[in-house]
């Protein structure tokens, strides 16, 4: 099963030039460190759903977690989505988390014919999504619980493009979303294999605002929170509902038959395995992610009893007051 197509930003920034009907409340500028994929459906269609109600949403896609935590923190984007944390307290900055996207589900795999568990790792390369990225701390982790030393960790964005670099035999171990994980092994089961790996409860992306433009736009927020929340809530009722709203609002047009055919499968081991928080994630989220980053020697433990310091529960606390009702 192949992973469904990314698409350019200038085909979503085509999509949010409808809707004007409805009264302008505001304008969110949005950026992640990666390219759009149907794996964002929920995103797109709360996208969608926030413009119908006045909130217009420009997306961008940038090239590294940093790249876009700078942009935010310098006012060049309003919001964005990847891991913030770090900078946050490292830097001081005007900026926090408010809404949980999705929790990490990714599957460690190697060729298993060099490397047939975690010890045969030891001295030897690793593969990652991003620096700074859920994938290298989930990396960095599994090194110490297993007392082995990766001889490097490099950098390979995209779990279908870490499983052709797999297949071509140009990278041996990675992780890997859910389901680039089954197409990698079922393309080779007798060489490649999945590695034991312990749950872990964390975000792999969270929303994050500029403090500055979140005080200025609240109502904005708001709206974009309380459409993302129905879309978790929607897609977790009925995993096929982003399938059915993609054709509504007409988003991935250039999906083949196949890339389609992939939608609600994807949403379905997405849901059973737990990765949509229908309350936005919140407190749990939060102390979850900082205990999950301490683990990792990244922050300081006692950064979960200062939460505020990464997090402002305000707005998800207005949205689900909204969103809950409407149910």
């Amino acid at each position: 099963m192949n992973m469904i197509k990314p698409i350019g930003i200038a085909a979503l920034l085509a999509m949010t030039a409808l809707g004007a009907q409805a009264q302008e409340v505001g304008t969110i500028r949005i950026a992640e460190a990666d390219t759009f994929s149907g794996e964002d459906l929920i995103q797109l269609i709360a996208y969608e759903r926030a413009k119908e109600r006045g909130v217009e949403i420009e997306l961008s896609s940038l090239r590294a977690d940093d790249i876009v935590f700078q942009a935010v923190l310098n006012g060049q984007v309003d919001m964005g989505v990847g891991d913030s944390y770090e900078p946050i307290v490292n830097l001081d900055a005007p900026v926090r988390n408010i809404y949980q996207i999705r929790k990490l589900a990714y599957i460690p795999v190697a060729d298993k014919t060099l490397y047939p568990d975690w010890e045969a790792l030891d001295g030897e390369a690793f593969v990652v999504h991003a620096r700074g990225s859920g994938t290298e701390t989930l990396a960095e982790i599994v090194a110490t619980a297993k007392g082995i030393e990766f001889s490097e960790i490099s950098y390979v964005p995209g779990s279908e493009v870490r499983v052709v670099a797999m297949q071509q035999g140009n990278i041996k171990a990675t992780f890997l979303d859910m389901v680039s994980s089954k197409v990698l092994i079922d393309s080779d089961p007798e060489r490649f294999g999945r590695l034991p790996m312990d749950g872990v409860d964390a975000s792999d992306s969270t929303l994050y605002v500029n403090a500055d433009f979140l005080a200025e736009n609240g109502e904005a927020v708001q709206i974009l929170l309380e459409e993302l929340l129905k879309s978790a809530k929607a897609t977790v009722a009925d995993p096929s509902w982003p399938a059915a709203q993609r054709e509504e609002f007409g988003l991935l047009p250039d999906l083949s038959d196949e890339e389609v055919a992939d939608i609600t499968p994807y949403f379905e081991a997405a849901v059973a395995a737990g990765i949509f928080p229908t309350d936005g994630g919140g407190e749990a989220a939060a102390t979850s992610d900082v205990l999950f980053l301490a683990q990792a020697g990244k922050l300081d433990p006692a950064m979960a009893e200062k939460l505020e310091k990464v997090w402002d529960f305000g707005p998800l606390d207005a949205a689900l007051k909204v969103a809950d009702g409407d149910q």
